[in-house]
């Protein structure tokens, strides 16, 4: 514990600190009696150390610590001591400090001195000085001479020689320096502190010594080192009159710095004001100018005494210091804006761009330089940087890394900062990912090697204009990857295509909700683009089928180009790990920039005619589907979009040069089944309604092997076949392979362990493909030419030759894969380097022969070295890099080495040496090898041209595998249905039906708990029957999942399967539309009714006499009249003048009623057991001919728990209101004769009438207008026998 200060003091002193307490004389000094001007003489430190034990002044003295010293100091501080300068009165005992201190009084020569000339001085306190032990420098290998140092000449001395002992036990030297009052209360007439200050102005710095290690330079920010904070620190090459003050630096920074005059003078100023100042005496002669104060730096560290500073470096020092203390390093990232000066949260911030202010620039480094001129173009964006074998992040992205991956955070310099290994980049780029970040790459552009031979040859220019050169090693971004462009195998987690999609709203929505939309779509693992234009409805039908069937992961609009509704429903629409990304309106491209834009990339040929005869002033090189769509310029600035975002990215070369372009029609109409966005989520093609593939259509069915084959058979889904050659084509290949199941087994041995190549086809088109996959892909498409040509022969025995044209329209590969082959040849020791063959680059022969020649010249050497010598030496070399190469190998302890050879290492066994006269060749080598790696890698590009110029032969091959891998997972699917399964038939027709018995829903059939349960059931629309099956019946009766399995069914025969059904017959349906399910659109601002009547519009619109309608449970949003009506309505229009098939689901009995005389309806219902007494209810799910006797709403009451007291009473008041509305409607029929018939009735009669007075015309379309009337005239006959009859 601490010994307590004497508590008699004068009452102005004031304790700042520790060492404020240490300068302050005793108030009381002046009045001691011993205080006459005869100073006592210095002790010998026994003597002083016996005097202390007798005294009232306690000595406290703390050990020596032990700690690093800097290198660039000559002197440090070893042990002092301080006491007062009075005989007597009340001293404060000494507290004891971390430093070592030592209480001395003053040498007798320096009292004698100081007294003899300051004698009339007597009233006032006697001056204190601290003497400040110096240790001799191991690093300088100097002594201080402390006589020589009296004197005023050089203090120090040469050190002994190493066989010179020192004497007995030497008293280190001091050297003095005054105390705070000395330096406050300066008075001139001291000739004290005159004769100090003369001995400060001999004081000379010593001769500086050739330090052994080698020093980087500061401006090698490879290794991030900062020379501001160097020199805070102390700097090596910081020049300075004297080196005693640099190692006073180190050895005082701590947080209490004792040892350092100023930290004394530059108490705050506030502490200071509480003082009376003291009167201070009248200058007599010449005084000293009073010391700079200096603030201590941040971060705990004491400041630097300035004592033997230059008044220039004491300023730089404090400028240092001031900046430091008040200035964080990038304070721009305190209040972040954009480029625009805009903050986040305000309108039209931009999250890509952050504002940098000029001065910053000012203070950067130059890797600070390197990495906010990237970074400010990327901020939202986690850029990983590589240093050396490491990729790091600084900043915001470390911090990122730190809380959301709790890598560990450290600090570089002024930079926050995390790092991963080189190797697991991909790693940690795809959990990045995985969490909605982008990520950018920025890689060394060259290796230090390489700077070190840039900047040599650099250096004549750099002189010539005044610059010192680029001295770091060039770091540019790569690429930045995003979840919608991924183009690396590594990152690709998903065999599906990941669709970057790129919309633009031509002009302002309609008044009737519609617009016109402008759309680029991009696969960027296969460089694929699909560019559309189309008209659309209110409903936005077309943008949600194209949305639902490319699922993208991205998608790039303008700010304020999106109309609210198209808005709405892509945030409906699309998933929550979708990443929007938001244009500015001065990014993009405009209609007139992107055509020219266009003709940059594909520039017109020689043969090409004049430009303004073709089709929009476009070249003839670009590509066919861009000109067919040049017309459409929603669809154009959506493609100039898309061609602006890749170029940020950097990878547009690479993806706009492979030419991959197709129009995509999201609907196709006439081509294929139709299966729209609504249908494709109530029939849970692709996704089930939790958003996942689970029980989807999609997981049951696709059971492709290869990534092709699996991108291919979604868009077979979402497109089944239409025409029925082509349906009959396919069945009978499906059959063939469930007939020939060794033909399967040959596939599935062809196919395994093949790469995903149109992906990789793409990649070496980029040139971003390793050595290893190039390989592989060669290797890989000669098995796949043998054995799709084997497969071709044994299909030859098939029933029918669709599979045997599929296979022999396959290009053969052969001459294109020998052409390639012959251009390289393989490094033996590096498998993933390929070399020209010899004679077909000159290059790389010139600089072969060359490195020969060096390699050789080394070889010679040693063996002249062996010769000169008689020492048995060899060559090594590092395994890793090739810095350490060529050093000469030696037995450990060999004699007779030369002296000029230097040590580099060794073993036990071995020495390595190197050779000063070797070095100007290995130089030369490693250059040569370096130019070599240059060379090859020019080489492998132009080996990767060769192969890419046969790209269409390539895909032409893949194309014909992922068809027949779908065909296959047809097979598969259709074999893995239980019986009873059969194929389907179809037949040609003018309008379509269906008639299926014991029709099962795939996913049910096999779900292992539902295997043997499911309940088949006949379902027959059209034909010789009614095309509308009016359905009622209780809810949880199954009426949605017979809706349902009979789209299922149908989407199952059009694709050429086997259907889970024991006899399939029907005529090719052209779309299914759909409206089922209750459920609000919160983004899209619609009820449940809103969503019910938009859907139902939609249907109306586009429904055919050839497509299958499903409604369910149509008009519950509004009241029961209003409901009951619209429904009405609907039913009437799909009978009497859609005419489509049709499954029309109703809780509304009364219908059954109105539309019992129509034919193109039937009553149908779900089969259920009643037990009114104990209200039980036992579904059958068997679809059955006729009407429900009610909805059994109470019944399902009482299996959801409602309490039987409320259910009682739900059932008294059900029963009622029915009692009360049947006997109004046929009160009603008995006042009002027109009653009698239903209002539907009397509205054919009036469409009828309406025909024959001219004032309504018939269908254009010759078969529907046929079906229109054969349905009017049956609807008239059902009626009039109905009235007959009552």
């Amino acid at each position: 514990m601490p010994p307590k200060l004497a508590t008699k003091q004068s009452g102005d002193l004031k304790q700042k600190s520790l060492m404020s307490f240490f300068g302050k004389s005793s108030a009381q000094s002046a009045t001691t009696p011993n205080a006459k001007g005869k100073p006592k003489p210095a002790s010998s430190p026994e003597q002083s150390s016996k005097a202390n034990s007798s005294s009232d002044v306690d000595v406290l003295c703390t050990p020596a610590s032990k700690r690093p010293q800097a290198s660039q100091s000559s002197m440090t501080v070893g042990s002092a001591k301080y006491s007062r300068s009075s005989d007597g009165g009340s001293v404060a005992e000494t507290p004891p400090t971390s430093d070592p201190i030592d209480i001395d009084m003053l040498s007798a020569v320096e009292d004698e001195e100081s007294t003899g000339k300051a004698g009339n001085s007597r009233n006032k306190p006697a001056a204190r000085k601290r003497k400040i032990v110096i240790e001799d420098s191991d690093d300088e290998g100097q002594s201080v001479d402390m006589s020589a140092y009296k004197k005023g000449l050089s203090a120090y001395q040469p050190s002994p020689e190493p066989g010179t002992k020192s004497s007995g036990r030497s008293k280190k030297p001091r050297v003095c320096i005054p105390s705070d009052e000395e330096e406050e209360d300066f008075d001139g007439s001291r000739p004290s502190l005159n004769a100090f200050t003369q001995k400060l102005a001999k004081f000379k710095k010593p001769p500086a010594k050739n330090r052994s290690k080698k020093s980087k330079s500061a401006d090698d920010d490879d290794d991030f080192i900062v020379p501001d904070d160097q020199e805070d620190s102390g700097d090596e090459d910081e020049p300075g009159p004297s080196r005693a003050p640099s190692r006073a630096s180190h050895s005082s920074s701590r947080s209490s710095s004792r040892l350092s005059v100023h930290s004394h003078s530059s108490a705050p100023e506030e502490d200071d004001s509480d003082a009376e100042p003291a009167p201070k005496a009248k200058s007599h002669g010449k005084t000293r100018p009073a010391l700079k104060k200096a603030e201590s730096s941040k971060g705990g560290e004491s400041s630097t005494s300035n004592l033997f500073l230059t008044a220039a470096e004491q300023r730089a020092n404090q400028q240092k210091a001031e900046k430091k203390s008040t200035e964080d390093p990038f304070s721009f990232l305190l209040d972040v804006k954009d480029k625009d000066g805009v903050r986040p949260g305000e309108p039209g911030y931009d999250p890509r761009t952050l504002y940098i202010p000029p001065k910053a620039w000012k203070g950067f480094t130059p890797f600070e330089k390197q990495f906010w001129e990237i970074k400010q173009n990327h901020y939202d964006t986690v850029l990983f940087f590589q240093k050396g074998k490491f990729f790091e992040l600084y900043e915001e992205d470390a911090r990122i890394g730190h809380q959301v991956f709790d890598l560990k955070l450290t600090q570089r310099v002024k930079m926050s900062m995390v790092g991963v290994p080189e190797g697991s980049f991909t790693q940690w780029a795809s959990r990045f990912l995985a969490k909605g970040y982008k990520v950018g790459r920025v890689e060394q552009a060259e290796t230090a090697l390489g700077m070190d031979m840039r900047l040599a040859a650099d250096k004549g220019k750099s002189k010539a204009k005044g610059d010192t050169g680029d001295k770091i090693v060039r770091r540019v971004l790569n690429k930045v990857y995003t979840n919608g462009t991924l183009v690396d195998e590594a990152l690709l987690l998903d065999e599906q295509a990941g669709h970057c999609v790129s919309i633009r709203e031509d002009g302002e929505e309609d008044k009737d909700g519609s617009g016109a939309f402008g759309i680029c779509v991009l696969d960027s693992s296969t460089s694929e683009f699909n560019m559309s234009s189309f008209e659309d409805d209110v409903c936005r039908t077309k943008m949600e089928t194209m949305m639902r069937q490319l699922r993208p992961k991205e998608i790039i609009f303008t700010k304020g180009n999106l109309s609210v509704s198209t808005t709405r429903l892509l945030k409906a629409v699309l998933s929550d790990d979708c990443l929007w990304t938001t244009l500015r309106e001065s990014e993009g491209m405009s209609y007139e920039k992107t055509l020219k834009e266009l003709n940059k990339l594909y520039p017109a040929g020689d043969d090409d005619v004049e430009m303004d005869d073709n089709v929009h002033g476009l070249a003839s090189n670009v590509p066919e589907a861009i000109r067919k769509m040049a017309g459409c310029k929603a669809a154009v600035e959506a493609l100039g979009s898309m061609i602006w975002y890749l170029r940020t990215l950097n990878i547009d070369k690479d993806i706009l040069s492979m030419k991959n372009f197709n129009v995509y029609d999201p609907m196709k109409k006439g081509e294929g089944l139709v299966l729209d966005g609504q249908t494709l989520a109530h029939i849970e093609v692709l996704l089930n309604n939790e958003g996942t593939e689970e029980g989807s259509l999609l997981k049951l069915l696709g059971r492709c092997s290869t990534p092709s084959g699996k991108r291919l058979f979604r868009i077979w889904l979402c497109m089944p076949l239409r025409i029925v050659a082509d349906i009959n084509a396919r069945l009978d290949a499906v059959e063939d392979l469930l007939d020939h199941p060794t033909f399967e087994a040959d596939f599935e041995a062809l196919v395994k362990g093949l790469p995903d190549f149109e992906r990789i086809v793409s990649r070496i088109h980029a040139k971003n493909c390793k050595v290893k996959d190039f390989l592989n892909v060669l290797n890989s498409f000669g098995r796949l030419s043998k054995g799709l040509s084997d497969l071709a022969d044994k299909s030859e025995s098939f029933k029918s030759k669709t599979i045997l044209g599929l296979l022999r329209a396959a290009p053969d590969l052969r001459p294109n894969l020998k052409h390639v082959k012959a251009m390289f040849t393989q490094m033996e020791n590096n498998a993933d380097v390929l070399l020209p063959v010899d004679g077909q680059d000159e290059a790389y022969d010139t600089i072969q022969e060359e490195i020969v020649n060096l390699e050789r010249e080394l070889d010679n050497k040693l063996i002249k070295f062996e010769k000169q010598y008689k020492l048995k030496l060899q060559y090594w070399h590092s395994g890793i890099g090739s810095k350490e190469i060529y050093l000469v190998q030696t037995k450990a302890g060999e004699k007779g080495v030369p002296k000029e050879w230097t040590k580099s290492g060794g073993t036990k066994a071995f020495s390595r040496w190197v050779v000063p006269s070797l070095q100007p060749t290995i130089r030369s080598l490693k250059e040569a090898r370096e130019n070599r790696n240059t060379i090859i890698k020019a080489f492998m590009n132009r080996l990767f041209a060769e192969f890419d110029e046969d790209r269409g032969v390539w895909l032409r091959a893949v194309r014909v595998l992922s068809e027949l891998d779908c065909l296959f997972s047809l097979a598969k699917a259709s074999s893995s249905m239980p019986e009873p399964r059969c194929r389907p038939v179809f037949v040609e027709g003018d309008a379509a039906f269906v008639d299926f018995v014991e029709l099962r829903h795939p996913a049910l059939c096999v779900s292992s708990s539902l295997k043997n349960d499911f309940i088949p059931n006949d379902v027959k629309l059209g034909g010789d029957m009614a095309k509308i099956a009016l359905l009622t019946g209780p809810n949880m009766g199954g009426k949605s999942t017979a809706m349902r399995m009979t789209a299922v069914g149908v989407i199952m025969a059009q694709l050429g399967m086997m259907v889970p059904a024991k006899q399939a017959r029907l005529c090719p349906v052209d779309a299914i539309l759909t409206r089922m399910g209750a459920y609000d659109n919160m983004f899209s601002n619609a009820s449940t009714f809103k969503v019910e009547l938009d859907e139902c519009c939609k249907i109306l619109r586009d429904a055919t006499p050839r497509s299958l309608v499903i409604l369910d449970e149509l008009g519950r949003g509004t009241s029961t009249y209003d409901g009951m009506a619209i429904a009405a309505a609907v039913l009437h229009q799909l009978a009497t003048h859609t005419l489509s098939l049709a499954f029309f689901a109703t809780h509304y009995g009364s219908l059954t009623d109105d539309y019992s005389y129509h034919p193109n309806i039937r009553n149908m219902h779900m089969k259920t057991h009643v037990d009114d007494e104990k209200m039980e209810l036992v579904f059958l799910y068997k679809l059955v001919e006729g009407v429900a006797a009610s909805s059994f709403g109470t019944h399902v009451a009482n299996l959801a728990g409602v309490p039987m007291g409320v259910i009682e009473r739900a059932d008294v008041i059900s029963k009622d209101f029915a009692r009360n509305f049947k006997e109004k409607i046929e009160g009603k029929k008995k006042s009002d004769k027109s009653s009698s018939l239903p209002l539907v009735v009397q509205a054919d009669f009036a469409y009828l009438f309406k025909l024959a007075t001219g004032a309504a015309t018939l269908p254009e379309d010759p078969v529907r207008k046929r079906t229109v009337l054969r349905g009017l005239k049956g609807a008239v006959r059902s009626c009039l026998s109905q009235v007959k009859a009552v």
